[in-house]
C-alpha cells in the first residue's frame, strides 16, 4: 500500500458550488467555484507554491461513474481545511 503521508487528497467535488455537502461540497457556498476542474485546482495550487502530484485515474467514490481525477498535496503540517480554503481563494483570483 502506498503511504501518503504528508499528502492530502483534494478531488474537485469539494470545490463545486453545483453540489451539496452530501454530493462531496467541503466548503460554503460563497467560496465554492462553478465548474471547477482539476487544471483549475492545479493553477491555484502551483501559485501557492505546494509540491503537488496528479491522478488522473482516480474516481471520486460518491460518483464513481464520474471521472475528474484528484491531486495530492504535501501539507507542509497544515491542515486540511485551511488549504481548501486557501485554494479556493486562489482559484477565485485566477478566474477574475
Amino acid at each position: 500500500m502506498r503511504k501518503r503521508t504528508p499528502y492530502l487528497i483534494f478531488w474537485p467535488q469539494y470545490f463545486d458550488k453545483n453540489r451539496t455537502i452530501n454530493q462531496g461540497r467541503r466548503l460554503p457556498k460563497n467560496l465554492a467555484i462553478e465548474k471547477v476542474t482539476l487544471d483549475d485546482i492545479e493553477k491555484a495550487v502551483k501559485a501557492l507554491g505546494y509540491e503537488y502530484k496528479i491522478e488522473n485515474t482516480s474516481r471520486y467514490p460518491k460518483t464513481w461513474w464520474d471521472n475528474p481525477g484528484r491531486i495530492l498535496i504535501d501539507s507542509k503540517g497544515k491542515k486540511k481545511r485551511k488549504i481548501l480554503f486557501e485554494i479556493a481563494k486562489q482559484i477565485r483570483k485566477i478566474k477574475s
